[in-house]
């Protein structure tokens, strides 16, 4: 029987509309690093702050709109294969699963609302050559 032991939240996604207007305020005002990016394409940006907890800017895919689906929070957890079987054994549906370019596993599953819940392992579980400039666009090193 699987059980989950969160450790910490790892990250929260917000949808934006335009980076240009709203990364200033996360990286200027609030004082976010910008760091490379782990996933394909660069509609995510990757910001952290100084416990390593992130927040991920998401902007709408070329030729979308806004879309208020991408926000999410993402809850770190010791074991994401007992975290795993336990959401399936609850009836939950897996509803995408992966591996990042630096390690991270993750899966999301939907709570009883509808709301996007990410489940995942510690970050920077390898090392790559990513790198990201100003402005979250990010390329390999």
């Amino acid at each position: 029987m699987g059980e989950i032991k969160i450790t910490r939240i790892n990250h929260v996604g917000i949808p934006i509309s335009d980076r240009k207007k709203t990364l200033p305020f996360y990286r200027d005002v609030l004082g976010l690093n910008v760091i490379p990016s782990q996933v394909d394409g660069n509609t995510v940006i990757w910001t952290q702050l100084a416990d390593g907890a992130m927040i991920h800017p998401i902007e709408p895919a070329e030729g979308n709109e806004r879309n208020p689906a991408s926000w999410h929070v993402a809850f770190q957890v010791e074991d994401i294969d007992a975290a795993r079987e336990k959401m399936v054994e609850e009836g939950y549906e897996i509803t995408s699963e992966g591996e990042r370019h630096d390690g991270q596993r993750f899966l999301f599953v939907n709570d009883p609302d509808g709301n996007r819940i990410e489940i995942a392992t510690e970050n920077n579980r390898k090392t790559n050559s990513r790198v990201a400039d100003e402005w979250g666009y990010t390329t390999e090193g």
